[in-house]
């Protein structure tokens, strides 16, 4: 008996485990039978995607199999009702074991990054290598097309298996064949996370290798489930960047909403409430149990019955001699039939010990000619009995009422299909809406199949499409219902039978098509007339049976024709009868059938009903929690009077932006109202508040150009907030906190900073044809990699690593002499760069030398001259113009010479027993 548990509630605090067990709960409080067997799969619902039609067939042969487990009990009920009692205890029963505290989650950080092979990264036989400190504010800089992004990218791909913005591309585009470097020639791609537990015990070493074949490889040390481990690590906050914080404000309400379940630590709890949603799909639900066809069968099973009852009626009384009582029961009006016959001397020993619908019929008639036949007997027996096939056939097939039904519904269903325009739109639009709300496809207004903008979200143009289908669908399954229950179904046979050729090949047509629910208008029309023809033809024929038999009648003896007449009227009660009951059990195992899609509906319903509730005032508790955090965040961020607003419709997955305050206005459009760099605080606020409340395992964030459309204050906000108020190490339990940024501004903070115990600094140099090599602390590798680039002849290959060489050459110069530069330089990154930087310094010396305080000493004055001109005429005039054509390999080593020596210009030695150490400034040694 199904029961029903009025509220569902989930701990805010808990693990989703502990809450998936109160809802397990709650299920065997709606039904016992299916929520035994449909708890074990609610962990597998939560994480991957199942077929639905898997899961609603597990659950109906549950009720099955409790039928068949409660039927045999009932067979078997053979035990005493002291033996199937259960006692309060049982001997030897133990009370259940003691509570063990449960030990705080592990959290990981990321101590270190190998990429080879993958996405921009070539570094074939020397990893790019980078290396992080989880007490420090990590930033890796790198110019535009360098790497930045492909760190991003190959973390991506770790951590969730795919890299969406390829996936997402057109399919002509092959987005996939791009994971591996084109240039590397191993066809292998690896990437391998080092991350260091937060329990103190040893890191643990995750590599993961994709191959040219897609074919994707986990291995971890220490014995752990590497795959176990990345599944951890994939949260939607660890990896953000500038796109997913634009997505956030443009976003529907129902996407934001399910993003933001997984920033909330929810994904797991949206991904379930989206599987019991999909399984509740009522049209779905109807479709996969073809609930339509049960009913019809029922309906069906219950009109033959309701139309075979006046035809018993009638030949009950003709047989009896009186009406049949609207009280009596079945076995009276038998033996009743069964005494009518047998008082007929012929045909008593017929009858002698057998049940009314065992009596042989045809040995009744052979008698009956035996004893007073003849052929004019034989004759009237044989038109009797057509007369009674055809009146049987007669009363079959659709009333006028039923007509009239049917062509209402052709007309409804006409004018549905002229909206639409053929089955492979339907098909499109159908994968359409699916891409849209697959939650693979960024942008809502551009139609993910020619990828044009429209002018609004085309989800809902499609839904309106598919809508005009369904209304297609819906008439034609109520033509297929209305044909199977109202008798059409059995005018196919009596076509054929009676009707001339040509005519019964045109009904054969039309009953095929009236089978399917696709008759129009017309159509019905020209089937009508079919069954006018039909029903003429037949009272033709009962009319000349009638006739001949009467004439026949007139010259047998009256006792001949009574017994004959009596023996076809029973013959008609036993084919009724037998009739009824096989209706009967169609009726019965069709009810049988609809009270199991019920109670299973009712179950789904429910399930999806309570847990939508549940997960929604989760995640609103949650989201209260956020709200304040986020507003200090942005306030800290941007520092003017505006203030964010988050809300969430109860019972929904939609989540709403707007402001409650922006200056004097109050609740406000967010989206209307807020620039870019405004509606980029907002984001990152929701982001960073959400991430410090419920970070789970992941104790480091990837945040990959995060501030490019924030000036350079609110930058400096956005670090010091960063810094400050949210990471490790001034906030303690706070995560650690990797940006990715070209930002030249950006990189001048870390610079300057660059060393502490608080700051790491990193910048990246590199070709995605050759490597990718973190210039801190590896410059050696970029020059030697150079020279041996220039060792082969490949001058073109080596040009762009000798301009990164100069450039952080000359970076270097300027910071440790403290040379001033024009403020412009500082956001320039273009080809022309070195050559201002060098200008720069050149211009410094100059004005030094003027005012009398240079510290250069002559002969560092005549090589600054001599290595500038060298290297301005051999390298920067050519790459600046982009004559690459005009390199060759013994000028650029000239080149690499001078850059190297470069550095002693601005250097001296105090003690002789120490390396050279720099000048203080260009007038301070």
């Amino acid at each position: 008996m199904a029961k029903i548990k009025p509220t569902l509630a989930f701990q805010d605090t808990a693990q989703i485990e502990a809450n998936l067990e109160v809802f397990a709960a709650y299920l065997t409080g709606l039904d016992d039978d299916l929520a035994a067997a449909l708890t074990p799969v609610l962990t597998d619902l939560s994480e991957t995607a199942m077929k639905r039609e898997e899961i609603l067939d597990i659950l109906m042969a549950a009720l099955l199999s409790a039928e068949v487990e409660a039927a045999a009990f009932a067979a078997a009920d053979t035990l005493s009702a002291d033996e199937t009692s259960v006692s309060p205890a049982v001997e030897g029963e133990t009370s259940p074991p003691p509570s063990v505290p449960v030990a705080p989650p592990i959290g990981w950080f990321l101590e270190q990054l190998e990429i080879e092979g993958f996405r921009g990264v070539n570094n074939q036989g020397a990893p790019l290598v980078l290396k992080f400190k989880p007490d420090a504010v990590s930033s890796i800089s790198a110019p535009n097309g360098v790497g930045k992004s492909s760190i991003f990218d190959a973390l991506t791909f770790a951590l969730r298996k795919s890299i969406p913005k390829l996936d997402n591309l057109a399919a002509a585009e092959k987005g996939r064949d791009y994971y591996l470097n084109r240039f590397h020639t191993g066809g292998v791609g690896t990437i391998a996370l080092t991350l260091k537990p937060t329990d103190g015990s040893p890191s643990t070493t995750v590599t993961v290798t994709l191959d040219s074949a897609g074919a994707r490889t986990v291995n971890a040390t220490n014995g752990a489930d590497g795959e176990a481990l990345l599944k951890t690590l994939h949260r939607e906050f660890v990896l953000l960047d500038g796109t997913t914080f634009q997505r956030f404000i443009d976003d529907t309400s129902l996407s934001r909403g399910r993003n933001f379940a997984g920033l909330l630590g929810l994904s797991r709890y949206s991904a379930l409430r989206g599987a019991l949603d999909t399984l509740a799909n009522t049209r779905s639900f109807n479709n996969h149990f073809d609930r339509s066809a049960v009913l019809a069968r029922r309906d069906a099973a219950a009109k033959a019955i309701r139309d075979l009852a006046p035809r018993i009626a009638a030949d009950y009384e003709a047989l009896i001699k009186k009406p049949l009582e609207p009280a009596a029961l079945q076995p009276e009006i038998e033996s009743a039939c069964h005494g009518a016959l047998q008082s007929i001397p012929a045909l008593a020993q017929h009858c002698d010990g057998k049940a009314f619908g065992e009596i042989d019929l045809d040995a009744c008639i052979n008698t009956i000619v035996s004893e007073e036949g003849g052929e004019k007997k034989t004759r009237h027996g044989e038109l009797v009995r057509k007369v009674s096939d055809f009146t049987t056939a007669a009363g079959k097939g659709p009333s006028e009422e039923d007509v009239g039904a049917l062509a209402d519904i052709t007309s409804r269903r006409d004018a549905a299909v002229a909206q639409t325009s053929g089955d492979l739109l339907n098909e499109l639009y159908r994968v359409t809406e699916k891409v849209l709300t697959s939650g693979s496809w960024a942008n809502p207004d551009i139609c993910p199949a020619c990828e044009r903008p429209g002018d609004g979200a085309v989800l809902d143009l499609v839904r309106t499409r598919i809508a005009e289908y369904e209304k297609v669908d819906e008439e034609t399954q109520a033509a297929m219902t209305a044909w199977a229950t109202n008798g059409w179904s059995d005018l196919g046979s009596l076509f054929s039978a009676h009707l001339e050729e040509a005519d019964a090949a045109q009904a054969k047509q039309l009953c095929a098509k009236g089978a399917k629910g696709e008759l129009s208008a017309a159509e019905l029309a020209s089937l009508s007339g079919l069954r006018i023809t039909l029903a003429t033809r037949l009272k033709t024929l009962i009319g000349e049976a009638q006739t001949e038999a009467d004439e026949l009648a007139k010259v047998l003896p009256p006792s001949l024709v009574a017994a004959t007449t009596a023996v076809e009227t029973a013959r008609r009660l036993q084919t009724a009868w037998r009739d009824a009951a096989d209706q009967e059990m169609v009726r019965a195992a069709a009810d049988a059938q609809e009270a199991r899609i019920a109670r299973l509906k009712t179950f789904v319903d429910g399930a999806n009903d309570a847990f939508a509730v549940a997960e929604s005032a989760m995640a609103t508790q949650r989201l209260e929690k956020v709200l304040p955090v986020c507003r200090d965040l942005f306030k800290a961020i941007m520092g003017q009077s505006v203030v964010p607003a988050l809300a969430k419709r109860a019972g929904t997955e939609e989540l709403a932006i707007s402001l409650s305050a922006f200056w004097s206005l109050q609740d406000v459009s967010a989206q209307a109202l807020l620039s870019e760099s405004f509606r980029n605080g907002f984001a990152v606020s929701v982001y960073l508040a959400a991430a410090s409340l419920y970070g789970g395992a992941p104790k480091f964030m990837i945040l990959d150009d995060v501030t490019s459309s924030l000036d350079a204050g609110h930058q400096l906000n956005l670090v010091d907030v960063i810094r400050l108020q949210f990471a490790r190490p001034r906030v303690a339990d706070g995560p650690q906190i990797i940006l990715l940024s070209h930002d030249t501004m950006l990189e001048k903070l870390f610079n300057a900073h660059n060393g502490s115990t608080e700051w790491q600094h990193q910048r990246l140099e590199g070709t995605p044809q050759m490597a990718v090599l973190p210039q801190s602390g590896a410059i050696n590798k970029v020059r030697d990699g150079t020279n041996d680039l220039l060792n082969q002849g490949r001058a073109a290959d080596a040009a762009p690593f000798i301009r990164q060489y100069l450039e952080y050459q000359l970076g270097n110069i300027i910071t440790r002499c403290k040379i001033p530069v024009p403020f412009d330089v500082a956001y320039n990154d273009d080809q022309k760069m070195v050559g201002r930087l060098l200008s720069a310094i050149q211009d410094a010396v100059k004005l030094h030398k003027k005012a009398g305080d240079l510290v250069l000493d002559s002969a560092q004055e005549t090589a600054l001259e001599q290595r500038g001109m060298t290297i301005s005429s051999n390298f920067i005039s050519h790459w600046a113009t982009g004559s690459t054509g005009a390199y060759s390999a013994v000028a650029l080593q000239t080149v690499m010479s001078a850059i190297d020596a470069l550095q002693d210009c601005f250097m001296h030695q105090p003690d002789p027993t120490k390396p050279k150490i720099f000048y203080r400034s260009l007038s301070q040694k």
